[in-house]
């Protein structure tokens, strides 16, 4: 990539800690590239699946993942305790570089061009392995 970059985190509440909820020149300075910083931020009371990005002002076209907050040992679920859990993270694929896409976009005064395909965790087309035995029932959070 090439850039400093920041992490930002959605759906986590800031205890104290705002200031490092990753958006580069506004709440702390980006992450050099080739560096590291460790992120240490505090989740008590909290649980649930959530998901991080990295970006740099508007360019958001760079890595993702998932947080997964497991509940203490011994507390119970407030729903049915599910089979399995399966963590299925969207995203989006440009085939053209991502920088180039977003000045054009400045340029025209346009929104950037729509993405060349979509991809369920990293992988692009209907790749992920359903059983016909069993229900599937998916929640999921737009995250916008």
């Amino acid at each position: 990539m090439g850039k400093h970059l920041g992490f930002c985190r959605h759906g986590l509440k800031q205890f104290r800690n705002g200031w490092a909820d990753g958006p580069a020149y506004i709440t702390q300075c980006p992450i050099k590239t080739g560096h590291s910083y460790t992120y240490d931020f505090n989740v008590t009371g909290q649980r649930g699946t959530l998901w991080w990005h990295a970006h740099i002002l508007w360019l958001r076209a760079t890595v993702y993942g998932a947080i997964v907050i497991m509940p203490k040992p011994g507390t119970p679920f407030p729903f049915p305790q599910p089979h399995r859990e399966e963590i299925i993270i969207f995203g989006e694929w440009w085939n053209n570089d991502v920088e180039d896409i977003e000045k054009q976009g400045n340029m025209l005064g346009l929104p950037p061009n729509a993405s060349d395909a979509h991809t369920i965790n990293g992988k692009p087309g209907p790749l992920f392995p359903c059983s016909e035995k069993r229900e599937q029932i998916f929640g999921y959070d737009s995250c916008v």
